[in-house]
Formats: C-alpha cells, structure tokens, sequence
C-alpha cells in the first residue's frame, strides 16, 4: 500500500503540491496561546513530510512563476510606504532600519565564514533566523543562476528549505519575546506608560472618530409645475441654491432618467433633492415652481462609497464644504496610517466618502480622482511590471571577481516597488485588488514553498543529521544580536523613544506576530506608526540579502 501511494504521488506531482497547500494552511492556522506557524511554515513541514517518499522533481519555470508573482505584489504593496519612509520626517527611523540591516548581514557573514556554511544552508538560515520567507525564493534564484553542477544546486536548494524550516520558529517566538518583554528591561521603562505617553503627545484620540451624518440633511421629492424660466438647467438649478441643493433623480412618467449639468428640466417631471433642511425649505416656499410630491418611489436616491487620491486640487476648505453636499468623510489615510484630523490632509493622502452618488461626482474635481479598485485585475500593468522586473534580474555587477546578481526574484522586488509607487501616484491604472493580491502573495509564495519542500523532503533526513544543533544556534543569535544591538543604537544614538525603537524593530525584522504581541500587550495600535515604514524598508534589504549571501559565499 504504501509503495503504491509513493508511486502515485512522485507520478502525479501536481496533486502532491496541492496536498501540501491542503494540510499545511490548515497547520498554519492552528495556536499555542497566541502563536501559530503561519500557512508557509506549515506547507514547509507538510511538504517536506510528503517528499520522504521519494526524489520530486518540479519544472524550474514552474517554481519561478509562482514565487515572481508573489514578489512582484510584495513590492507594489510595501512601494509607496517605502517611498514616504525615505522622507526627511522619518529619517531616523530610515536610519535605524538600514542599521538593523547592515547588522544582521554583517553578524550573519562573519558566523557564515568562521562555521564554514555553505551557500544554501546560509540562505535558508538568514530567511528562517530573520522571519523573510521571500529570502528563500531569492536565494533560489541565485542557486539557480550559479555555474555550478545541477546535482550541487540540488542539494544547496534543499539546504535552503531545511535550514529555514529549522531556524523559523525561534526567529519569530525568540524576538516577540525580547520586543515585548526583555526590551523594555533593557530601555527601563514601562512600555504601557511609555505608550501612554506617545498617544497623548500625538493628541490621539482611542475613541470611535467616524463622521456622523448631520441630522439636518433631508431628502425631498417635487414636481415641476412650471419652469421659473424659460430653460431651466441641472447646473442652473443646483446654482440657485448656491449648490447647497444636488439634484440626486430626476423622473419622467414615474420612471428615472439619466441626466447631466446640462440636461434641462420639462414640465411634470420629478426631482429628487438632497440637502440641508434650511436650504430645502428655500425650495418648498417656491410652491408656484414646485409642488412636493409624498412618494416613497421618488425617494430612492444612489448611495456610493468611493476612495479619493487627494491631488493639488485638493484644498482643505473643499474637503470643510463636503457636508453641505451630504458627504461623509468615512476614513482618512496618511502615508498608510489612518488618521482623524482632517486639516493634517496633504495631496497624495487618501480619503474615503461616503454618500449620494451625484454629490460625490460633483465634489470630485475639487480634490482628486477616484482610486480604481475594481474586481479586474490591470493584467497588462502586472505584466510589464514583471517583464522589467526580470530584466533588472539579469543584470550582473562584478565586483572583485564575485558576480553579484540580484536574481529575478530581487529585480521582480524592485520593480514591483517602483510600479506600486507609480500606481500610488496614477490611481486610475494598474489596479491590483486586495483579494488578487493576497491570492498572489499568499498562494503564489506558499506553492513556491511547496515545490521546494517536495524536492528537498527526500534528502531532509540526511542534511538535518548533517547539520545539527550548529543551525538553530546560528539562527538564534542572528535573530537576537543585531535586535539588541539596533535597540541600543536607537536609544543611544538616535534618540529614539521606546515605542518608535520598538514598533521600528518589530516592522525592519518583518515580524507581524510581535507587532500583534505588543500591541494586545499595550492596548494600543499606536506602534503601527514606526512599524510601517520599518516594514517597507525591512522587506526590502531583508529579501535582497538572500542572493548576495548566496553569491558572497558561492565563489
């Protein structure tokens, strides 16, 4: 029985594969308290588990097409916050990621040179040690691009898959320890009060801050009697009433019609109005005009929620007139934090209203143009973003005689970190939504995974006896040395307060379990502030140093 089911899975690989997404997204969902695996640590271990019943073999481009799309996304979603963190504001923050970074590369190639790591278990352990599971498909792609054996790039691949898998559950449970509890001995201070602190020099305000709609708005129904003129436009209409009245519908034989500035009204038609209570009142005095008309049909007026890329258009005195037009302000955006203050708004911020549908149209030209986030994907967009992304690739910089190469994974990286930029700047092209984004990094990286642990599950055994305990100690003081180092550099040299060392720390190191840790911890999602930034840039240096170990230590 068991000979048959390995013949049958090393024949049909692709079912193999899906078994691994199958059994390790449900391991990855299972807690200990607060800690899970995660999906792709899980698909690892499942993965492996499944190559023990023989040598996989799973096509290169196959590999290369799963992981380069979810790289690509990494980039275009981290793009913009990486492009606002390089900003003057936040310059010590910038400073203090790239610290953390050089760091850990430099604590991690002295322990490489002195244990005589090879290139492949050097990679696996600087993604599993440092939580960046994209390290592992940039590593790859430099494996694959060494002129080296196939049978060496084999077995190096499978070093990256088991040193990863060995060194990812103390890289993540070791740092949230030291963020949330060891850290804050080390700063002396009380990071609950510390936190307090911040929030009120912010003047942040915990409470619910959503716009509510003014009592005083009303919505009115009447029929046209007469014109008060000889032709009576929407435009003129609404500029009567100093547009403080926006039309909404407007029917002709009880059935509505579509209608622009520029339509002109006839006799016997039916206008439905929305606007202040006062101004409304205006209207119903003009009783030779207008007649109202009590008919729940007529009162049915579009409702839309659109987000808005505030332009140089965008002026706050614009935004402070948008209740006038029965608009609710429902989320402000600022570099990616929300934010409750409105007149802080610059152009490139982003807003969310929330109202009739004409009155938004209407108010639109004043502040910006809508950010498409449609169901359909800009295929093209994401095409050309990956085409670039790998000619950037295979581009080969030699220095001192070591070929140094970013690979396609890296160049993928980069690109998508431009055209995410780009995208931020020209909302209304190359829509990615959030849901084909999250199929692609998710599903994307963790079939990548997949195939990885199918191919190296059959030498698992052998290189896991080989390596040793020499492994997790490598990982753990790469995972915790250059934290406390960038912790003291941060407090000593930059200045930084506790809550910025501590949430940037969290974000560089691409540790979403100890940003969730301390936040529950504190009560406050105030850490988010220095997380983001920390977190474009960390996602970054972190992913791009998988090829330069591989090519620093290949040659």
């Amino acid at each position: 029985m068991w000979k048959e089911i390995s013949t049958f899975l090393l024949a049909n690989p692709i079912i193999s594969l899906f078994l691994a997404l199958a059994g390790g997204y449900y391991i990855g969902k299972l807690k200990i308290k607060s800690f899970s695996l995660g999906s792709t640590v899980g698909v690892l271990l499942v993965a492996l588990l499944i190559g023990q019943v023989g040598a996989f073999t799973i096509a290169p481009i196959l590999k290369s097409i799963f992981f380069d799309l979810f790289i690509f996304v990494v980039g275009y979603e981290v793009g913009p916050a990486f492009v606002q963190s390089l900003k003057k504001s936040g310059i010590k923050l910038v400073i203090q990621s790239l610290f953390f970074s050089v760091v850990a590369f430099g604590i991690a190639m002295v322990i490489f040179k002195i244990a005589d790591i090879d290139a492949g278990e050097a990679g696996g352990i600087i993604a599993g040690a440092l939580t960046q599971s994209a390290t592992i498909g940039t590593a790859t792609s430099a494996i694959n691009g060494l002129a080296i054996s196939a049978a060496a790039k084999s077995a190096m691949t499978s070093n990256v898959a088991i040193a990863y898998a060995v060194t990812y559950v103390f890289g993540t449970m070791g740092v949230v320890i030291f963020l949330k509890n060891i850290a804050p001995a080390i700063l002396r201070v009380n990071l609950k009060d510390e936190t307090k602190k911040m929030m009120e020099s912010l003047n942040l305000d915990t409470s619910d801050s959503s716009s509510p709609l003014l009592s005083t708005l009303a919505t009115r129904s009447f029929e046209i009697l007469q014109l008060p003129q000889e032709k009576m436009t929407v435009a003129a209409f609404e500029k009567k009433f100093h547009d403080k009245i926006v039309l909404q519908q407007l029917f002709s034989q009880r059935k509505p019609v579509d209608f622009d500035a520029q339509t002109s009204f006839k006799k016997g038609q039916v206008v439905t109005v929305l606007g202040d209570s006062e101004d409304l009142w205006k209207l119903i005095k003009e009783g030779v005009n207008y007649k109202e008309v009590f008919d729940d049909a007529y009162r049915k007026i579009p409702l839309l929620t659109m987000e808005v890329l505030l332009t140089n258009e965008y002026s706050y005195h614009a935004l402070s007139l948008l209740t006038d037009h029965s608009i609710v302000v429902a989320e402000a955006m600022h570099e990616g934090t929300k934010v409750t203050e409105l007149s802080t708004l610059k152009p490139g911020d982003r807003i969310t209203l929330a109202g009739p549908a004409r009155s938004i149209k209407k108010v639109l030209p004043t502040l910006g143009y809508p950010v498409e986030n449609g169901a359909e994907t800009d295929v093209s967009f994401l095409s050309i973003g990956l085409i670039v992304g790998l000619l950037i690739g295979l581009l080969v910089l030699t220095v001192k005689g070591v070929p140094l190469t970013l690979g396609a994974g890296g160049g993928a990286l980069f690109s998508g970190l431009f055209f995410g930029w780009y995208q931020n700047k020209k909302a209304y092209l190359g829509n990615i939504p959030s849901a084909t984004r999250w199929f692609l990094k998710s599903v994307g990286l963790n079939l990548f995974i997949a195939a990885v642990g199918l191919e190296a599950g059959s030498q698992f055994i052998k290189a896991l006896g080989a390596m040793g305990i020499q492994v997790l100690l490598i990982g753990a003081v790469i995972s915790i040395l250059p934290h406390l180092l960038t912790l003291l550099f941060g407090k000593y040299v930059l200045k930084l307060n506790a809550v910025d060392n501590i949430g940037s720390l969290a974000g560089v190191g691409t540790i979403n379990a100890a940003l969730n840790a301390i936040s529950e911890e504190t009560q406050s999602s105030v850490f988010s502030l220095s997380f983001t930034p920390a977190y474009a840039i960390g996602n970054i240096t972190l992913t791009v140093m998988g090829p330069l170990v591989v090519s620093l230590l290949a040659h």
